[in-house]
């Protein structure tokens, strides 16, 4: 989140204001010495006979100029940082030469340096042997640096320039004292040298104590940060060293509205609500006050930006509010800005709002969708591409949520798609590619999800040199991360997950996406295993972020330990929610309620009384066209066929749908589904006369067992296999395979002697 005003340099700002500081002075030693030893090189090649040393290639030259770059956009820095530097361009004679004419300035005194800052000016002359080029152009960047720096040492008093070779001797002999003590490890030695270069600085008398950054360089630095914040947080200072940061730039530039900008968004990042809006309430007010104060307009004109500032910040603080789930006092943010923008006919602000409108008001509703439509024509006519592209994929997700047709729904992501190539819209890009992830999803199309998540993760999501890493990205990992759990890859999945937590570490906005990730595999692995004590711990980490989750796992739990009146007691009290509509529950969290409440009639022995229920969810999962949970309730209903003595029924509902299951359902959902249908066949054929018909359903159902029972094994579902092999070891005495039921036999006896059967209801079920 950006302010959406101007961020940068306000018009009118005070010119800025330069300082000579020791790191400077290196920084012109280091360019000089550089020319001086270039010439030398060049006129006295013959006769070196280590002329290799002596030469630049033009890959030195890059890595010089780039290593230059740098350093001028760095705050200042410890000698002993600027010389590893030089070391990596590996031309142990030029550092010979730059060392010793940092020597000379720091022995020689003050006329040393006068004289230095003199010569200077000789390398904007004219080259003797290329007549018209000039050694440094005086508009480059180098040249507007040396400039600057000879300006500002001209206005220095003679007291300030001997206070500026005082500091400079200083940190000088700060650098010699660690060579003198040996080799320190480049952390301590460096923290210890900011510590002493901030005393020397304090000593100094404030010349050069509040400048270690220059106005030119907090701006860099600002832009820099307020850039990776947004494309790419992980690439950016860690949220307690910016902050650092950020406070020494206010401490020595209190005008810098920019910098309480940065804190905003670093407080955003870890989601510290009293920091941020201090922050934001201190930008705005600065740059509101600066603007005025400093702009040569009228009186009119600077009353109209002062009020553009008011208007923006209304809007940013709605946007704060929401973050921190406020709605109310986001709502009460967001009139005030409308009322502001109409005051002044700001139609880019007002489209803003609209944006956040139908956020803050009542969801998936068609006066939600009349919002969405005007705000994404009126950015259109506007030329907002951004706001058109956001709200065509709000509009898609809407959609979703209202039953429309899937076709229209990817058309709606189609259009945003096409904005987003033509406008170059990376982290749109991106979150349309999650989107159309989570669809496939919701739709039961999980290898076209997978598909699309890695398509996610290898889009060239680059924007100037920087890669766009955020919260789509993050959904991306998680969704493969989930899909390898439900085919019982768990270590994978984990180690996915590990990635993740790298990526979006704890502080980061984005780190409940892979929490609640994690624990929802850690809940099914748990409750697959029948560890009931880890599966209620993530039971209440997952209901810490998401409640109605959280309420759904523990009735899952409970369930499964066989406590069927507190599961009911749970489960009834969605059902209760969802009629009296007193909280909002989705269509595939409320399937997933109906299909457990099936599972627990199913359990007690009153199938009957299932029937409803699943009824219910095959209907919601049709109308919101979601194929695998809608194959899952036509499963509990061939499960009840069974159960009821109607195996060529169910036969005939498995068989319609056996192969959307084993192309797209989780390893647990294929085993399930296998088992069901092997039960089936033995059970048809068992109603037949023929006696070859049934044993030959009883050979196909124990090759069909043998799969069944490696998917159990792999997803560690213990009670389930000990099931399937009691079963297989059934069919295998039927068919009398007195080895194979020896064996299975056997099998069985390990697994109960391991996992006791603590809940004798949950083999009653699918």
């Amino acid at each position: 989140m950006a302010d959406i005003s101007n961020l940068g340099r306000f018009n009118g700002q005070k010119p800025l204001k330069e300082y000579v500081t020791p790191y400077k002075i290196v920084l012109l030693v280091l360019v000089r010495e550089y020319r001086t030893f270039k010439d030398n090189s060049e006129n006295s090649l013959a006769d070196a006979v280590d002329a290799m040393q002596w030469i630049f290639t033009e890959e030195d030259r890059k890595d010089f100029m780039t290593m230059l770059i740098s350093l001028l956009q760095a705050p200042d820095m410890e000698l002993r940082e600027v010389v590893l530097k030089v070391q990596e361009i590996q031309r142990p004679k030029y550092l010979e030469v730059f060392l010793k004419r940092l020597e000379y300035l720091a022995t020689n005194g003050i006329m040393a340096l006068m004289d230095y800052f003199k010569a200077l000016s000789e390398m904007f002359e004219e080259s003797e042997d290329q007549p018209g080029k000039f050694l440094v152009s005086k508009s480059s960047v180098i040249g507007l640096f040396i400039r600057r720096m000879g300006l500002a040492f001209d206005k220095l008093s003679f007291n300030m320039v001997t206070k500026l070779c005082q500091s400079y001797r200083r940190y000088f002999r700060a650098y010699n004292k660690d060579q003198e003590n040996g080799d320190v490890p480049l952390e301590l030695g460096l923290e210890a040298s900011h510590k002493q270069q901030a005393q020397v600085y304090e000593s100094d008398g404030g010349i050069l104590g509040c400048n270690t950054y220059s106005q030119r360089q907090a701006e860099y630095f600002i832009s820099q940060q307020v850039n990776l914040l947004h494309h790419n947080a992980t690439e950016a200072l860690p949220p307690p060293k910016l902050q650092s940061t950020v406070s020494q730039l206010l401490r020595s530039m209190p005008h810098l509205a920019e910098a309480h900008f940065l804190s905003y968004l670093n407080n955003l990042r870890v989601d510290e609500y009293c920091g941020a809006i201090h922050s934001l309430y201190h930008y705005f007010d600065r740059h509101a006050l600066a603007s005025v104060l400093t702009s040569a307009a009228s009186k009119d004109e600077k009353l109209d930006e002062c009020n553009k500032r008011f208007r923006y910040a209304a809007l940013n603080l709605a946007a704060l509010h929401y973050r921190f789930g406020h709605r109310k006092e986001a709502l009460a943010a967001l009139q005030e800005a409308i009322r502001m923008a109409h005051e002044t006919n700001d139609n880019v602000c007002l489209q803003h709002a609209l944006g956040w409108l139908y956020r803050l008001g009542e969801q998936y509703t068609a006066n939600t969708a009349d919002l969405m439509f005007r705000a994404v024509a009126k950015s259109e006519d506007l030329h907002l591409h951004y706001l058109a592209s956001l709200g065509v994929q709000a509009f898609a997700q809407h959609n979703s949520v209202a039953a429309a047709e899937p076709a229209s729904v990817f058309q709606c992501l189609v259009n945003s798609d096409i904005l987003n190539c033509q406008h170059s819209m990376v982290d749109l890009m991106a979150t349309s590619f999650a989107q159309k992830s989570a669809l496939w999803s919701l739709y039961g199309n999980r290898q076209m999800s997978s598909l699309t998540s890695q398509l996610l993760l290898n889009l060239a999501s680059s924007d100037g040199g920087v890669y766009h890493t955020g919260e789509a990205e993050s959904l991306g990992l998680c969704n493969l991360a989930t899909m390898h759990a439900e085919q019982g890859m768990y270590d994978m999945a984990f180690e996915i997950i590990s990635y993740v937590k790298q990526k979006f570490p704890k502080p980061s906005q984005h780190a409940t996406v892979w929490s609640i990730c994690e624990q929802k595999i850690m809940f099914d692995q748990a409750v697959h295993c029948g560890n009931w004590q880890v599966a209620m711990e993530t039971v209440n980490n997952i209901s810490a972020i998401d409640s109605k989750e959280g309420e759904y796992r523990k009735a899952v739990l409970l369930k499964e330990k066989g406590q069927v009146e507190d599961a009911f007691q749970i489960l009834h009290s969605f059902l209760v929610e969802r009629k009296k509509k007193l909280e909002s529950c989705s269509a595939d969290l409320y399937s997933r309620v109906l299909l457990a409440l099936g599972e627990l009639y199913c359990q007690t022995d009153n199938p009957s009384a299932a029937i409803p229920h699943i009824l219910e969810c095959v209907s919601v999962a049709k109308s919101h066209h979601m194929l695998l949970t809608l194959i899952m309730a036509k499963m509990h209903l061939a499960f009840i066929q069974f159960t009821m003595n109607m195996p060529a029924q169910a036969l005939r509902m498995i068989e319609e749908d056996l192969v959307t299951v084993l192309t797209h359902g989780s390893v647990y959902n294929k085993a399930r589904t296998q088992y069901l249908y092997a039960k089936c066949k033995v059970a048809a054929a068992t109603q037949e006369k023929d006696t070859y018909q049934k044993k030959t359903a009883r050979m196909s159902a124990v090759l069909l067992m043998n799969t069944v029972i490696d998917n159990l094994v792999s997803i560690q579902a213990h009670w389930r296999t000990k099931d399937a092999v009691y079963y297989q070891a059934r069919l295998c005495h039927e068919l009398g395979y007195t080895a194979e039921r020896n064996k299975f036999a056997l099998q069985f006896r390990q697994l109960d002697q391991k996992y006791p059967t603590v809940n004798s209801l949950a083999i009653n079920v699918l």
